[in-house]
């Protein structure tokens, strides 16, 4: 029998069965993480649109303090930063101004631009706010004090040092302590990290004595003793100030001195005299020489006034000022009574002879 051709078997298309869609778009799986994501990248708030000038070609001695007032004559000025040096602290020349709203900034930067200031000719230039990508007004200069009260600009460095130089130099009983503790709770750091290559640090460890209530209450109680010793001291000199002085101590040695001199009259007598010699002079007539009265001029008093030439004269080898010392005043010890009675005794030897005896004399 001739072969026989089979009919070929036909074709037929499966149904493709439908593929999952998988969405890519998923960035967060879970809830956690999600709040974890959305605090390691909190979203920036926009802030508003700030003007800022940049002024270069500053002259020396326009500073911080005095950009801020001159530009605060266009407008509100929010920042301002000098740029200095860091080695220095001296000003390079130009600063950044910011203000308040673009339009004054743009206003100040084309009135300040070829502006003539102290022989300098001020360059000023507006920046707006979709060119403002860097931050300006961020320096690591800072503004210290030093030894001798003066303001001065510095690196954030030199300050951390000068900061950590004068922590250290602070030995106070309490910073002491602090740092002490601070000490020891790094070499126990230290101990748990060589743990397995057995370095033992307990030998050089010494653990500050701590103050215990007991010790506090005494300090107190000696500082409230000392304080209330002092105050009964200062009362006790007080009263002694406001009792009244003998009359001893005022006189001092007043008697003796007048005892002592040699023209010391009685005033008993001195009266006396006078007396008689008043009535002499009434009864009897004088001459012209004795119309004159004998008057002892009294001693002048000196003035010791030291002139600014001789406070200003300096010695040989000396730097400062040298003040002249005033050499000792030499005080009167005749008092005005003796002066008196000395008077009263010039006058009763200065007395004319009477008549009778005159004649006697002539011949």
């Amino acid at each position: 029998m001739p072969p026989v051709r089979k009919p070929k078997p036909q074709k037929i298309e499966k149904q493709s069965t439908p593929k999952k869609t998988i969405n890519k778009a998923k960035e967060v799986v879970s809830g956690q993480l999600k709040k974890k994501v959305a605090k390691s990248k909190p979203q920036k708030e926009k802030r508003p649109e700030r003007g800022v000038v940049v002024v270069k070609h500053l002259p020396h001695g326009f500073f911080e303090h005095q950009l801020r007032q001159y530009f605060r004559q266009f407008g509100r000025v929010l920042r301002v930063r000098l740029a200095r040096s860091l080695r220095t602290g001296n000003s390079k020349g130009y600063a950044f101004v910011e203000f308040e709203y673009p339009e004054v900034a743009k206003v100040a930067a084309d009135t300040m631009d070829n502006y003539l200031m102290f022989q300098k000719v001020v360059k000023a230039s507006y920046i707006p706010p979709e060119k403002q990508t860097f931050n300006f007004f961020r320096t690591s200069v800072k503004k210290v004090v030093n030894k001798a009260g003066k303001e001065i600009y510095v690196s954030d460095v030199t300050k951390a040092t000068q900061r950590s130089v004068k922590k250290q130099n602070d030995w106070d009983e309490s910073a002491c302590q602090k740092r002490t503790v601070n000490n020891l709770n790094k070499i126990k750091k230290l101990q748990e990290k060589y743990k397995d290559l057995g370095i033992d640090f307990s030998d050089l460890m010494v653990e500050p004595v701590k103050k215990t209530k007991k010790t506090t209450e005494e300090e107190t109680t000696e500082a409230s003793t000392s304080q209330a010793a002092t105050k009964a001291g200062g009362k006790k000199q007080k009263q002694a100030a406001k009792k009244e002085p003998k009359l001893e101590d005022l006189l001092g040695t007043t008697i003796n001195e007048d005892s002592d001199d040699e023209d010391y009259v009685d005033a008993s007598d001195d009266d006396s005299e006078l007396e008689i010699e008043e009535e002499d002079e009434d009864s009897e007539p004088t001459s012209d020489d004795s119309d004159e009265e004998v008057e002892l001029p009294l001693p002048p008093k000196k003035k010791n006034k030291v002139s600014l030439s001789d406070k200003l004269k300096r010695k040989p080898g000396t730097g400062g000022v040298q003040k002249k010392k005033l050499a000792p005043v030499v005080k009167n010890t005749k008092s005005a009574a003796t002066q008196k009675l000395q008077l009263a005794a010039a006058k009763s030897l200065a007395k004319p002879l009477p008549k009778g005896k005159a004649k006697k004399s002539k011949k």
